[in-house]
């Protein structure tokens, strides 16, 4: 089914680029993740509420689950609800349902984002019927939208099914997609960067359970990360795992100096790379 006259006329205005893809009928987020073999955390799902006046969306990755509380703090509106399918359809005429696209289609529309969906590649969402969903990269879907950003999701680190962190700090965008594919198909929860600072950054942020390390980055070496990370950050330094095409006995010298857990050179197998993080993680717990 052809994308919405409207809704291709907004990526155009906001030089968004994307992809349109077609799948057999999905009623929901994880429906529409299934159908793409995309994980959640690359699918976008609007969650609608109602009780403060006006529409209000809170976009998540479709793995997550919304905590009402936490929005009704963030807004002051204790009566705030799960909006009804009537009261979408009122809001949002023409959508099918489950399928209004996660893009700020009213003026009165409040449009907040769990910070969770954060991340360097591509997000999948619907785009207004069970057929038709459209790619973009999130950093092109966050400067259309311009959300409220937060921690809406229920945190779930504490319970028996927590997911291992890993940041991943690869600076070619396919391929730290890759990555992150990768680690959520072996049961890791995952974050990607492109640079150093933000890597620093998000690391104090998320404090993950490893890092995947690039050592050519455009603002700084992978070694430089480390070291700010071992000396100055406020956390102990996760099990570290160096990712890199540079394959010379100095770079390994250096890694094993300054104390990275293991050294993998491109091309890897996949395989090979969970277990040696496997392995770090393991050592780490030991």
């Amino acid at each position: 089914m052809p994308l919405p006259r409207w809704l291709a006329e907004v990526f155009v205005r906001n030089r968004a680029a994307y992809r349109e893809l077609e799948h057999l009928p999905a009623r929901s987020a994880h429906q529409l993740a299934h159908a793409h073999g995309a994980s959640g955390q690359r699918v976008a799902k609007p969650v609608f509420l109602a009780g403060c006046g006006r529409p209000v969306a809170v976009v998540l990755p479709a793995s997550a689950t919304l905590d009402l509380g936490k929005v009704r703090d963030v807004l002051g509106a204790p009566d705030l609800r799960l909006a009804t399918e009537e009261e979408i359809d009122g809001w949002f005429k023409g959508f099918a349902p489950g399928c209004v696209p996660p893009v700020r289609i009213r003026s009165d529309q409040v449009l907040l984002m769990d910070r969770s969906l954060a991340h360097l590649g591509e997000v999948i969402f619907a785009a207004g019927s069970h057929e038709s969903a459209v790619a973009m990269s999130f950093k092109a879907w966050y400067r259309m939208t311009r959300p409220g950003i937060g921690r809406f999701a229920l945190d779930v680190t504490n319970g028996a099914n927590h997911r291992p962190m890993i940041l991943v700090v690869e600076d070619e965008p396919d391929t730290n997609h890759l990555l992150c594919q990768l680690l959520e198909r072996h049961g890791f929860s995952c974050r990607g960067v492109e640079d150093g600072q933000a890597a620093i950054n998000l690391a104090r942020e998320l404090r993950p359970n490893a890092i995947l390390l690039d050592l050519m980055l455009p603002d700084m070496s992978g070694f430089e990360v480390y070291e700010r990370l071992r000396y100055f950050g406020p956390m102990r330094l996760p099990p570290t795992v160096v990712v890199t095409a540079l394959d010379d006995d100095v770079m390994r010298q250096r890694g094993r100096e300054l104390g990275a857990d293991a050294y993998v050179t491109k091309p890897f197998f996949p395989e090979s790379l969970m277990r040696e993080l496997d392995s770090v993680l393991a050592d780490a717990h030991a």
